[in-house]
């Protein structure tokens, strides 16, 4: 799910991964432009938030919570500015400040939390030939594609940017709690033992935030420590007394207060889909989505099979361009497994690789939701 943005005229163009399809011109003359409800997510509006996260951040210091708030703040504008005001001067700033960040927070999709992948890109793209920015851009180009490739390699830079983040910012319970996160989400892709009695020994430490941790990263790290305890097979001496450390500690943990170094999850903008928004080359609104998927689903069970391969991957589209305007809308995860056994019942080529496209994007766009787990950990 990455071909390129919506340009800012919202003109009709074919979706990169099917240009050269014949489908994809019978579509462009079935389905023509129409007018699209306006975007909910004002360019204008979101970079006045990242301001505010600027100016929040010189107020406190800039500790690591704030680097990775206002990191959020600027993805969150890029991408409005990137959707629909392209050709504006801003938007290469932008896409210059996203860049500069990410290389500061050493970004890798496994420990961002933003579904922004294809922005951050793009943000390269921009400047790859530039004579400053250029080999960082070209560094963070090549790692992504690789880690794309390669699931053991995604897990393995997950944990070494995260690790790197601890040792610019020791002790800092952000930072902390994002290296756990990340060694947990690994181990959820590649089922590496090591990933997870690295997030064990690491939260079994003193210093570890025991008691903050949120519940999306909570839920996965118990559930290992608990299994640990128990004795369950899989699990070392080593994990077994890195658990006991756990339950030790957090029985011993004081309710703590939110203070100025901790992102709080909700800090993030979290804006849903309008029904009347209108998504992709094919205009499906969220309803519509879900109704293609359920037509799809009827025409599978009559036999279609591999006839509703162009069906499907035209839904596809338009949750990619539903992603890139709304990335937490709390429908997507739902949406995304949907389709993705959806193509689970097809074995053409296209079906294939579509289906490994979107289970990508789920199990590390949407890591930490019941949806991918229902993927990683089946049963």
């Amino acid at each position: 799910m990455r071909c390129s943005p919506i340009p800012s005229t919202r003109s009709w163009t074919i979706p990169r991964k099917f240009r050269n399809a014949a489908v994809a011109v019978a579509l462009a003359a079935l389905f023509p432009l129409s007018a699209q409800a306006t975007l909910q997510t004002d360019p204008l509006a979101l970079t006045r938030t990242m301001k505010s996260a600027f100016d929040r951040g010189v107020a406190n210091g800039w500790h690591f919570a704030d680097d990775v708030y206002y990191f959020s703040t600027v993805l969150d504008a890029g991408r409005a500015y990137a959707l629909v005001r392209r050709d504006d001067p801003d938007n290469l700033k932008l896409e210059g400040t996203a860049l500069d960040i990410a290389g500061k927070l050493h970004y890798d999709p496994l420990i961002n939390r933003d579904a922004a992948e294809w922005y951050v890109r793009e943000a390269a793209g921009a400047y790859a030939d530039d004579p400053e920015r250029g080999p960082a851009a070209k560094a963070l180009l090549l790692k992504l594609e690789l880690d794309d490739a390669d699931p053991a390699r995604l897990a393995q830079d997950g944990d070494a940017d995260a690790t790197l983040n601890v040792t610019a910012a020791p002790n800092d319970v952000e930072a902390l709690l994002e290296q756990v996160d990340a060694d947990l989400r690994a181990y959820l892709i590649t089922k590496d033992p090591h990933y997870r009695s690295l997030a064990l020994l690491r939260a079994a430490q003193p210093s570890f935030p025991i008691g903050l941790v949120p519940d999306d990263t909570g839920k996965p790290l118990w559930d290992a420590a608990q299994a640990a305890r128990g004795d369950a097979t899989g699990y070392s001496d080593v994990d077994r007394q890195a658990a006991i450390a756990m339950y030790s500690h957090k029985a011993s943990a004081k309710v703590l207060q939110t203070i100025g170094r901790v992102l709080s999850h909700n800090a993030y903008l979290v804006i849903t889909a309008p029904a009347d928004e209108y998504f992709g080359q094919t205009k499906l609104s969220p309803i519509g989505v879900q109704n293609e998927l359920l037509r799809i689903g009827k025409y599978l069970d009559a036999g279609w099979g591999n006839r509703m391969t162009k069906d499907t991957l035209w839904v596809i589209d338009s949750l990619e361009d539903w992603q890139h305007q709304y990335p937490r809308d709390y429908e997507l995860p739902r949406l995304l497994l949907q389709t993705y056994k959806t193509l689970g019942r097809m074995d053409s080529p296209e079906a294939q690789k579509a289906e490994a496209d979107v289970r990508r994007t789920l199990t590390v766009d949407y890591n930490g939701t019941t949806e991918a787990r229902s993927i990683l950990m089946p049963g």
